[in-house]
């Protein structure tokens, strides 16, 4: 099982939404979504399922629709 760390920006399965840690509490993670409008509490046995760590790069989008046509620039490029 992964060990979910307060803080990191996580991708939900479900929807491509990405998420933050916010909270580990007695079995539960609480994350929240980057854009500050919803939430998803979940056991932390089913957070593996339901989600996936992302790239440093993939974070940094200000737009966090998963079908968004907003170019990325890594590695220093501008």
């Amino acid at each position: 099982m992964t060990d979910p760390k307060i803080g990191e920006t996580v991708k939900y399965l479900r929807t491509g939404g990405l998420f933050e840690v916010g909270k580990v509490v007695n079995g539960f993670v609480i994350l929240y979504s980057q854009d500050g409008t919803s939430q998803i509490m979940t056991g932390a046995e089913s957070y593996d399922f339901l989600f996936a760590r992302i790239s440093p790069v993939e974070s940094l989008r200000k737009d966090f629709h998963p079908r968004s046509e907003l170019a990325v620039l890594a590695g220093g490029l501008g």
